[in-house]
């Protein structure tokens, strides 16, 4: 791994995690019922995370930071290792459904871990 890898994956990071800071986190201070971001459903469908006991802000800026880390990864593997643009736009978005289901499953977890689920109740 090169310093310039690092240099590309650093500001991919910054870039996305600012795009979504200002257009999913500080734009809407609570959750609009009609306009759920598809990150958030996707956590309250498979994990039961109930939104009415976590501050919006919170869950979203935790969402934007995995989605950016996701994002920068995968750009900077598929840039360092594949010279073909077309086959690497074609396993970046193979490589990208499982990884975001992965680091997703961090923030699921953390949430049940904390009792922040549909009925109150603890995972164990």
């Amino acid at each position: 791994m090169k310093l310039s890898d690092l240099y590309w994956f650093l500001g991919t990071f910054i870039i996305i995690y600012l795009f979504y800071l200002v257009f999913q986190v500080l734009r809407h201070k609570k959750i609009n019922k009609k306009r759920v971001p598809v990150e958030l459903v996707y956590l309250i469908k498979k994990y039961k995370i109930d939104v009415d006991k976590i501050k919006y802000t919170s869950i979203m800026n935790k969402i934007a930071l995995v989605s950016a880390f996701d994002i920068s990864f995968i750009a900077t593997f598929v840039m360092r290792f594949i010279d073909n643009v077309y086959l690497a736009i074609l396993l970046g978005g193979v490589l990208f459904i499982p990884l975001i289901m992965i680091t997703y499953s961090f923030i699921g977890m953390y949430y049940q871990k904390k009792g922040l689920i549909k009925d109150g109740d603890k995972k164990d």
